[in-house]
C-alpha cells in the first residue's frame, strides 16, 4: 500500500510518482516542517489510540508502545536531550561572538526498514519528521501496508495540512530501491552486512548514510549475584523476542574460570529454561535456521566428546544452552539459543575486543558494590549499552540508540559568522515566528488566571499576588522557565547589555519581588555577563551597596525605578566621585524625569526599562538601543501579543491605545490565553533602526481597578472602602526619593492610616521600604477638582 501526499493508494506508476515527488522537494526544503507541529500532531494520533478512534491491526503491546511514544512530553524530551532547546534556532554560541549555530535538516530521507520490528518503520519517520525533514518510506515486504496505514492516520491528525507532504511510503521492489536514493540527502537502512552493502552502493556523493546494523548483546554475572529471579528473568529475556532483536542476549558471560561454577550454572539455568520458556510462545524457525541450530549444537557435543573440550550443551522443548569452556565468542544461531562463557573481569576488554565495532547491550546481573567498576570496564570494552537484567529490552526516552542519537545523525550542524558590526543587537538570525489566531477565543482576565487549574507540568511557582490575603501562584514548568528566561536575556542583549564588557550588579531584590531577582539572575547566568547579585541592606543603609559598586568596578546596576532612585539620591556624592556606573535597565516601569537627571549627574549614560513582563505572563517585551523609553519590542519566540479595544475585544486600529492581551507560546505549567494583563498601549508602527523586525509596542498606563504603586498593583478604590470615607489620594516621590503616597481625608488621621494597612499590597509596599504613606486631615471642599469637569478624582498621579 502506497501513501502519496496523505493519501492512500493501492498502486501507483512508480516512475511519474517519483517525478512529482522531485518536484515538490524545493518548495518542501525551503519550508521545513516545524517541530512543534510534528509534536501537536502526534499528541492527537496518541490520543485518538487511547480513544479507540482509529481502525488499525495493532495488538494490545504495539498499540501501547506507540501511545506511549507519540507523547508531547516524551517527543519534547527526546529532542531536547538529543539536538538541544529549541535546535533548528540559528543563535550565537556565545553573547561575546558574532559566531551563529543551528541544527538543520537533512533535507531528503529515504528510509529502508525491516521486518522483525513491525512499528519501527513508523517511528524512524516520526523521529526524522521532528529533525525536519522529507521522508520516502520503503517499507519492508512483511508490512502488508501497515505502516502506510499508520502514518495516513497521523497525517489526518495534522490540523496545519503540511505534514502530510513530507511523508510518502513506497513499497517498491529490492530492485528499485536506487531509484528511491537517487535524490536522497541521507539513507537510513536497517538490515545485515550484505543489504546494508546492496544499498549503500546506490548513493550518490555527499549523501549521508545512517546505517543500523546487526547487533550483538550480551548478559554478564557475576556468580554470586546468580538467585533464582535473575536467572528467571534472564531466560525472559532470551525467550520474550526469540532473540530476533538487537537487545537480545545472545552470550552469557560469567566472572568465573572454574569448571565447576560454569557447570553448576547450567545446570541451574536449565531448571529456569523449564519454568519461563513455556510462557513466550515460540517463534518457528525457518529449515536454514533450523539446520545452523542443528550444526551448531552438533559440532559443540563433538568437540567435547573428540577433542576433550571442556564444556555441555543443554536442550529442552525450544532452546538450548551451549557451555564451551574458553573466551572464542561467535554470535548464537538464536531462536532461544544461549552460549555460556568463562569471561572473568580481567579478560573482559581483551575478549570483547573482536566484537567492539557489533556490541549494543549488556544485562548487568552483579552485586551493587561490583556495579561501577563492571560498567567502567564494560564500557570501555565497546558496550553502548548497559541495563539491568528484566529491562534489556526496555528503555528510557531519549535514550541513544547504538551508541548514537538518531536526531543528531537526521540533522545537520551549521556555522554562520559574520563580521562585528553585521548582528549588532541580534541573539540569532531567525525568521519572525508565524502568530497564533487567537481572536475567537474568551479574555482571560487576572481572576480568570488565578482560578484555572494549576498544570501537572508545574514546577517552579512565584508568587503573583491575591486578593483576600490569600496569594495566588503562577506556575512554570522549568523548560517554560528556561526558554522565557532565554527570550529575555536575548532582549537584554538587544537593549544593549553586552557580556563582553559589562559588570552587573543586580539590585531586584526585596519581598514580593523575589520572582524578578530570581529571574534576572538567571538571565544574566544565561548570558555569562559578570553579575554581582545584591541582597536587601539591613535598615536601609545602601551605603554598602555604592561602596561594593565601586570597590567591585560595577559598571551596569538594574533594579526597580525605586530602588534605583534612592540608592543615587543616598549615595550620590560616592557615586558621582566614581563615575563607572555607564548603564542603568530598569524592569518594566519608566524612570521619573528627577531620577533621570540624578543618573545623568553621576555619570549614567544610558537609563531605560529594559524588560517588560509580569510575573503571571513572564517576560513580554524588551527595549533596544534605538527606540525611546516605554517602546518595547515583542518578546515573539515566546508571546503573542493583541491591543485591542479599552471597552471591546475588537483590535485598536493604527495607533490608538487599546488593552494588552498576551499569549504565551511557550507554557506548559499553566495556561495564559489572550491575558489581560491590565496594561494598555498602542503599536509603533515601521522597521525599527535597530533592524530586529519584531512587532514594537508602547506601552501606556494601567487601566481598570489597579494601580502600580510601591511596586505593588493596588486598587485605590478597595484602599477608600477600607476607610470607608471620602478620601483623595494623591501620589509623588518624597525628598529622599521613596514613592509616597499622601490620602487626605476629613477627620481620624491614626484610624484612618491603620486601616489603610490592612490592604496587603500597600502594607508589603510600606514594609519592604518602597513605599511612605502619610494621611493628612483635610475638609473634603478643599479636594482638588478637575478643571473642566468639577469632579474630585480619587488618585492624583504626580510621579512623572
Amino acid at each position: 500500500m502506497y501513501l502519496i501526499n496523505g493519501q492512500l493508494r493501492d498502486d501507483v506508476p512508480l516512475e511519474s510518482t517519483l517525478e512529482r515527488l522531485h518536484q515538490q522537494l524545493p518548495r518542501l526544503l525551503s519550508g521545513p516542517i516545524d517541530s512543534d507541529t510534528v509534536i501537536e500532531t502526534a499528541a492527537r494520533f496518541a490520543l485518538r489510540l487511547q480513544t479507540n478512534r482509529l481502525d488499525l491491526p495493532l495488538d494490545e503491546e504495539q498499540h501501547q508502545g506507540l501511545i506511549d511514544f507519540c507523547q508531547r512530553e516524551n517527543l519534547s524530551t527526546k529532542l531536547e536531550r538529543e539536538l538541544g532547546v529549541q535546535p533548528r534556532s540559528l543563535r550565537r554560541i556565545d553573547y561575546r561572538q558574532t559566531s551563529f549555530e543551528s541544527w538543520h535538516p537533512l533535507g531528503l530521507v529515504v528510509h529502508v526498514t525491516p521486518g522483525n520490528a513491525p512499528m519501527l518503520a513508523f517511528c524512524a519517520v516520526v523521529e526524522s519528521l521532528l529533525a525536519g525533514n522529507i521522508n520516502w518510506l520503503r517499507p519492508s515486504a512483511s508490512d502488508e501496508g501497515l505502516t502506510a496505514r499508520l502514518l495516513a492516520a497521523l497525517v489526518q491528525c495534522d490540523n496545519s495540512g503540511k505534514l502530510a507532504d513530507f511523508i510518502a511510503v513506497l513499497p517498491v521492489s529490492t530492485a528499485q530501491i536506487p531509484q528511491l536514493c537517487a535524490h536522497a540527502d541521507g539513507v537510513s537502512a536497517w538490515g545485515g552486512e550484505m543489504a546494508l552493502h546492496a544499498i549503500r552502493q546506490h548513493l550518490r556523493a555527499g549523501c549521508r548514510w545512517i546505517d543500523w546494523g546487526h547487533r550483538i548483546s550480551f548478559a554478564y554475572l557475576s556468580p554470586d549475584a546468580a538467585t533464582v529471579p535473575m536467572l528467571d528473568a534472564l531466560v525472559d529475556e532470551v525467550c520474550s523476542l526469540d532473540q530476533q532483536a538487537c537487545s537480545s542476549p545472545q552470550w552469557l558471560l560469567v566472572d568465573s574460570c572454574d569448571p565447576g561454577v560454569l557447570q553448576g550454572l547450567g545446570e541451574r539455568l536449565v531448571e529456569a529454561f523449564n519454568r519461563r520458556a513455556p510462557q513466550w510462545p515460540a517463534l518457528v524457525p525457518t529449515d536454514q535456521e533450523a539446520s545452523e541450530i542443528i550444526t551448531r549444537t552438533a559440532m559443540a557435543r563433538l568437540e567435547q566428546c573428540f577433542a576433550d573440550k571442556v564444556g555441555q550443551v543443554w536442550t529442552g522443548a525450544g532452546w538450548r544452552i551451549i557451555w564451551e569452556h574458553d573466551q572464542t565468542l561467535a554470535p548464537s544461531p538464536l531462536f532461544r539459543t544461549l552460549l555460556l562463557k568463562p569471561v572473568p573481569q580481567h579478560l573482559i576488554a581483551e575478549t570483547l575486543l573482536p566484537w567492539r565495532t557489533v556490541l549494543q547491550s549488556c544485562a548487568l546481573i552483579c552485586s551493587p558494590t561490583q556495579t561501577p567498576l563492571l560498567v567502567r570496564t564494560l564500557v570501555s570494552a565497546g558496550v553502548t549499552r548497559i541495563a539491568p537484567c528484566g529491562f534489556i529490552h526496555d528503555g528510557y526516552t531519549g535514550e541513544p540508540h547504538d551508541g548514537v542519537y538518531a536526531l543528531s545523525r537526521l540533522s545537520r550542524r551549521l556555522s554562520v559568522s559574520l563580521s562585528p558590526g553585521a548582528a549588532i543587537g541580534r541573539a540569532t538570525l531567525d525568521a519572525r515566528p508565524v502568530q497564533p489566531d487567537t481572536r475567537q477565543a474568551p479574555i482571560m482576565d487576572k481572576n480568570g488566571f488565578m482560578t484555572q487549574p494549576v498544570s501537572a507540568a508545574a514546577q517552579l511557582y512565584f508568587r503573583s499576588g491575591g486578593s483576600s490575603g490569600t496569594p495566588a501562584l503562577a506556575g512554570f514548568s522549568y523548560r517554560d522557565f528556561q526558554r522565557q528566561m532565554r527570550a529575555a536575556a536575548d532582549g537584554m542583549f538587544a537593549a544593549g547589555l553586552n557580556p563582553a564588557t559589562d559588570r552587573v550588579m543586580n539590585l531586584f531584590y526585596g519581598g514580593n519581588l523575589y520572582g524578578g531577582f530570581f529571574s534576572f539572575s538567571t538571565i544574566l547566568e544565561q548570558m555569562g555577563v559578570t553579575h554581582f547579585p545584591m541582597g536587601a541592606p539591613p535598615n536601609d543603609d545602601l551605603s554598602e551597596i555604592a561602596r561594593m559598586i565601586v570597590d567591585h568596578r560595577v559598571t551596569v546596576l538594574i533594579g526597580m525605578p525605586s530602588t534605583l532612585h534612592r540608592l543615587f539620591f543616598n549615595e550620590q556624592e560616592l557615586l558621582r566621585a566614581y563615575g563607572g556606573i555607564d548603564k542603568v535597565f530598569l524592569g518594566g516601569e519608566h524612570p521619573a524625569e528627577a531620577s533621570l537627571r540624578l543618573m545623568e549627574s553621576c555619570g549614567v549614560e544610558e537609563t531605560r526599562s529594559a524588560i517588560y513582563g509580569s510575573v503571571d505572563a513572564g517576560p513580554l517585551g524588551h527595549a533596544c538601543a534605538a527606540t525611546a523609553n516605554g517602546v518595547f519590542h515583542l518578546m515573539c519566540d515566546t508571546q503573542h501579543l493583541e491591543i485591542v479595544h479599552i471597552e471591546q475585544d475588537v483590535p485598536v486600529r493604527a495607533d490608538e491605545v487599546g488593552r494588552l492581551l498576551f499569549t504565551s507560546r511557550a507554557r506548559e505549567g499553566q495556561d495564559v490565553h489572550r491575558y489581560d494583563v491590565g496594561d494598555t498601549g498602542r503599536w509603533v508602527p515601521g522597521a525599527c533602526p535597530c533592524g530586529l523586525d519584531s512587532p514594537r509596542f508602547e506601552l501606556l498606563q494601567r487601566h481598570g481597578k489597579l494601580l502600580r504603586i510601591g511596586t505593588q498593583f493596588i486598587s485605590p478604590q478597595a484602599l477608600q472602602d477600607s476607610v470607608g470615607r471620602p478620601i483623595q489620594i494623591l501620589l509623588d516621590h518624597a525628598p529622599d526619593g521613596m514613592e509616597r503616597l499622601r490620602v487626605l481625608v476629613n477627620s481620624d488621621a491614626d484610624e484612618v492610616l491603620h486601616n489603610l494597612l490592612t490592604d496587603e499590597s500597600l502594607a508589603n509596599a510600606v514594609n519592604d521600604s518602597f513605599l511612605s504613606v502619610d494621611v493628612q486631615e483635610c475638609v473634603e471642599s478643599a479636594f482638588t477638582r478637575n478643571t473642566h469637569s468639577g469632579k474630585t478624582p480619587l488618585v492624583i498621579d504626580k510621579r512623572t
